[in-house]
């Protein structure tokens, strides 16, 4: 079995600091067209699968029924700030389904942007409990709930794996993927949603087959669509403020489909050139993959090089001290 290969080197002082290991695969039009380290490296898709799980929300009618607007299937398909549209959004979805605020069981957190998270802490107070519609997943569990609305389906038990609106989060993930819903391992997101395990190689897959759905069954291709779309028209609801998603998908000159997981997962979709690329870090430090995803998108054509400069230049590429020198740099090693 192939073992993880160095992606990033962290340079201070011309010394090698720290080396991020990891995997990645590259597929077009569902083969593989690059690979490093473990393509069949099984990890957990972590909220890289939630346009998946948005699209899990359209197949069950409810973007419908509910009258989403592309930036709820949006929301839905991202890991906001917690920015106050944002959230504006996540309530929205809950009111326009019926569904109390209370009914969501995500838990709340402080925003992933530093800025918005000292705003949060200014407003409640430095003890009080942050609600759970400030998630960065509250626009998932609000489809999630939406979906469970439009199934007729219990509220209480919605993120069971065995409940109907899991069930076709799994199988849309599968199809998309190409792998057996049976083989698919179930675990636990930091949100308490069901988590699907697979190999790299199939999450790549999976991101293609979202950018380019013309293979899938009907409607589960339209849903592809919508909510490509909805991203497309609405990156600042997948991420935010100097959010990494966002910024990948402002910056890039043609359509580009990005999505971050936990623990160091990340995929891509690039419809016009029929790409997917799935990205892990050994140590889940999203450090290790940003520069490499920016690499692999230059090399391939889905980024100019000056729009490749400009995102690895305000995503870390030069290490600073606290005063704003410049101390060391990132290299990429693949």
């Amino acid at each position: 079995m192939a073992s993880p290969v160095p992606l990033v080197h962290v340079l201070r002082g011309g010394r090698i600091e720290c080396i991020h290991h990891g995997s990645y695969v590259l597929v077009q039009d569902g083969i593989v067209l690059e690979s490093a380290g473990n393509p069949t490296r099984a990890a957990y898709f972590r909220s890289t699968a939630k346009p998946f799980q948005s699209m899990a929300c359209v197949l069950s009618g409810a973007a419908d029924k509910f009258d989403y607007t592309p930036a709820m299937l949006a929301l839905a398909a991202g890991s906001h700030n917690g920015e106050p549209e944002q959230v504006a959004v996540a309530r929205a979805m809950l009111a326009q389904a019926g569904v109390d605020e209370d009914a969501l069981q995500c838990g709340g957190h402080r925003s992933i942007d530093s800025r918005t998270a000292r705003q949060q802490i200014v407003e409640l107070g430095p003890e009080a409990p942050f609600p759970a519609v400030w998630s960065n997943c509250s626009g998932k569990h609000a489809s999630m709930l939406a979906s469970a609305a439009a199934d007729g389906a219990p509220l209480g038990t919605y993120l069971d794996p065995v409940h109907p609106v899991q069930l076709r989060i799994t199988d849309v993930i599968a199809r998309c993927a190409e792998v057996d819903p049976a083989h698919i391992g179930i675990g636990v997101d930091g949100c308490g949603a069901p988590v699907h395990d697979l190999p790299l190689v199939a999450m790549a897959r999976a991101m293609h087959r979202f950018g380019c759905p013309d293979e899938l069954p009907e409607p589960m291709a339209d849903a592809a669509r919508r909510v490509a779309a909805a991203m497309v028209a609405h990156p600042g609801m997948v991420g935010g403020l100097r959010r990494f998603d966002t910024d990948l998908m402002e910056t890039a000159g043609a359509v580009l489909l990005a999505k971050a997981g936990a623990e160091g997962v990340h995929g891509v979709a690039v419809p016009h050139l029929k790409l997917g690329l799935a990205v892990k870090v050994e140590d889940g430090n999203d450090r290790g993959y940003r520069q490499v995803v920016i690499e692999l998108l230059r090399r391939h054509g889905a980024l100019s090089a000056t729009e490749a400069d400009a995102l690895s230049e305000r995503h870390g590429r030069t290490v600073k001290n606290f005063a704003g020198a410049e101390v060391g740099r990132l290299a990429v090693m693949i």
